[in-house]
């Protein structure tokens, strides 16, 4: 069977708006494609770069790495003279193409054009101001194209891209390749033999009864998702699923059974290679009658099914509940139907599940996170001054994907004739000096601007803030401190800082303990969280400040106790065995926390050379263990066999 790749190569005409889209690059300008998912994006994109001859790299980001991934194997397969850079993986950099996360190529400035495809991804509670850091970033040289298909407002993008220079259009379409409708399910599963018990499991068979499989499945959590595989799996099946003995080891014990009888789960905490060398190829071989997804990793899901069914809208992020937004139903919706091969997609509902009309495209608004790393290397790379640091201030106050400007803390102090009687430059530190109510600073009774100083807002600021860490000194100057967070793209740059102005932190427990800064709660067990040398060293540094997507009481967001010994085994060639994970970690948590702390070696061997001795004899061993570990991700996965390439209709054994 075709992938939906393949498919996308056999059209021999793009459709009219893919046309447009594909003449307004050509003419120069920056595109935002707004396609329900399935339409053909990536289309766009190339047939842009096969009609053109670009001089400079062409840049694709993705949200995953595994995304990532299959795209860079997709296009290697064609013949192409791709690479990938994934902040844990890098090859051939230099590639005409190169496929990417959107965080490795942060420091990007000589790209023909750069492709974000899932734009959305701005209003992201947690990457959203990566991505805008990143588009911020790029020079006005390089040409934009935005792809997405959940995005209601996709012009008050186009108005903040306008504000930086730029010429947009946005190309629209709302056809889909495969229509969808909605299938009650309910009055279905009356039908189902008695033996077959559960809800949920009975709406499946009924499913698989009536011809509407395969089903892509969500459900809220990891353990939700392998209960209800497990569960479907129990369903009759007449034609087991035969697998070669390659395939039988990298299914493991757990997944083996399920497969066999062509179900599956699929969630962050299997490997890579399970998800993209076997459930993924399975399924869209359509080999499997049901597969189990979570709902937190819907967006890395890169294949669609006959049917989708949502059995939950929402979900627990830091054991914090989640609402499922409409635009994020959307995208589940829109994994039903293949193209090719399915007339119709079906989205099963039941008066227990999301219906069609729930899913719709959603307002984009920025995340309440502020980039830190361009404003933070632009003063770093600019002329050293405090007017040229608030100038910088000014310009991203003026420049962030917000309809108003947003206070970085400069903007009333940078029009006053200075110094200050009080000497402060932001206007939270102005604010806050003039409420005193103990200590208060004589200077303020007789200043001409103390009535001003009582209409600023106290609030933090982003300027106070930094100085407030030790980013800048009291003339917004770059500390030492400020500079080597400048060569990061997010909180664990905060980590590693602390660390290294701690000369008794011997080098060789602080890289084993770089694996904390990415780890969260997975690995921790009954250990508190915020525990350990490392912990100590930010605390010690950064007091108990917070600041969103970075700070909490002092902590790196996603810094997490228990990960430095599972690095230790990993680099000294050995396997993390079930015994050394708590309870709620497995074997594909260990692959993520191995690349995540690859990824912050990568950032810092690619940083500059700063005069630090420490910080040098970091980059050293940064560079020897990646040397040492970074061997390219095997995407040499076992072939389906013909059987399994066949095209089948399930039905209830």
């Amino acid at each position: 069977m075709p992938s939906s790749f393949d498919a996308l190569q056999t059209l021999r005409l793009p459709d009219e708006w893919q046309r447009q889209a594909i003449q307004f690059l050509k003419e120069g300008k920056d595109v935002i494609v707004q396609a329900p998912t399935g339409a053909g994006k990536t289309y766009v994109f190339e047939q842009f770069f096969q009609q053109s001859n670009l001089s400079r790299q062409a840049i694709y980001t993705v949200p995953t790495r595994a995304l990532a991934n299959d795209k860079y194997a997709e296009w290697k397969k064609l013949g192409w003279k791709v690479g990938v850079t994934t902040g844990d993986l890098v090859v051939d950099p230099e590639a005409p193409v190169v496929v990417a996360t959107l965080e490795a190529q942060q420091a990007q400035k000589n790209a023909a054009i750069f492709v974000v495809d899932e734009y959305q991804m701005l209003g992201d509670s947690s990457r959203g101001h990566h991505y805008e850091g990143v588009i911020l970033g790029l020079p006005l040289t390089t040409q934009l194209l935005l792809l997405s298909g959940s995005v209601a407002n996709p012009q008050a993008v186009q108005k903040w891209l306008q504000r930086q220079g730029r010429t947009v259009e946005i190309v629209k379409t709302e056809v889909r390749p495969v229509p969808l409708e909605e299938m009650e399910i309910d009055r279905l599963s009356r039908s189902i033999p008695d033996f077959i018990t559960g809800f949920w499991i009975r709406r499946l068979a009924a499913a698989i009864q009536d011809h509407l499989s395969p089903v892509l499945a969500f459900a809220p959590h990891r353990r939700d998702a392998m209960k209800l595989a497990r569960q479907a799996a129990s369903i009759p099946c007449d034609q087991p699923l035969e697998l070669t003995k390659e395939q039988i080891e990298l299914a493991g014990p757990d997944l083996l059974p399920l497969l066999r009888n062509r179900v599956a789960y699929h969630h962050s905490g299997l490997t890579y290679a399970q998800r993209a060398g076997l459930i993924e190829p399975l399924a869209k071989a359509g080999q499997l009658r049901v597969v189990v997804a979570t709902l937190g990793l819907s967006a890395g899901i890169n294949f669609s099914l006959r049917s989708v069914l949502v059995t939950s809208t929402q979900y627990a992020v830091r054991g914090i509940p989640v609402e499922l937004s409409p635009a994020e139903l959307l995208q589940m919706f829109g994994r039903a139907g293949r193209r090719g091969l399915d007339e119709v997609g079906y989205v099963l509902v039941s008066r227990e599940s999301a219906r069609l009309c729930n899913g719709r495209p959603g307002n984009l608004v920025r995340s309440r996170s502020l980039p830190w790393s361009p404003i933070l290397r632009k003063i770093h790379r600019s002329p050293a001054g405090t007017e040229q640091s608030m100038e910088i201030f000014e310009k991203y106050h003026r420049g962030l994907f917000s309809e108003e400007p947003i206070r970085l803390g400069c903007e009333s102090t940078q029009k006053l004739e200075r110094p200050l009687p009080c000497g402060l430059l932001t206007d939270t530190a102005r604010a806050r000096l003039v409420r005193r109510k103990t200590k208060r600073f004589k200077g303020c009774k007789g200043c001409p601007h103390r009535h001003e100083c009582y209409r600023l807002s106290p609030q933090p600021t982003m300027a106070w803030m930094w100085v407030r860490l030790g980013l800048l000194d009291k003339d917004l100057l770059l500390t030492r401190r400020g500079i080597a967070m400048s060569q990061f793209l997010s909180t664990e740059g905060l980590g590693v800082v602390a660390a290294l102005e701690d000369e008794r932190y011997g080098m060789e427990d602080l890289v084993n303990d770089l694996g904390n800064l990415a780890a969260g709660e997975r690995f921790c067990g009954y250990e508190p969280r915020w525990t350990g040398r490392l912990a100590m060293a930010c605390q010690q540094a950064y007091r108990d400040n917070s600041w969103d997507g970075f700070l909490q009481d002092g902590m790196p967001v996603n810094y997490g106790y228990g990960a430095r010994d599972i690095i230790h085994t990993l680099r000294q060639g050995k396997s993390v065995t079930p015994q050394m994970l708590p309870e709620n970690a497995n074997r594909g948590d260990v692959d993520r926390l191995w690349l995540e702390w690859k990824s912050l070696l990568r950032q810092i061997a690619m940083g500059e050379d700063l005069e630090w001795d420490r910080w040098r004899e970091l980059q050293k061993i940064a560079r020897k263990e990646l040397d040492l570990h970074d061997e390219e991700t095997n995407l040499n996965f076992p072939p389906l066999t013909a059987l399994q390439q066949r095209p089948m209709e399930h039905r209830l054994g």
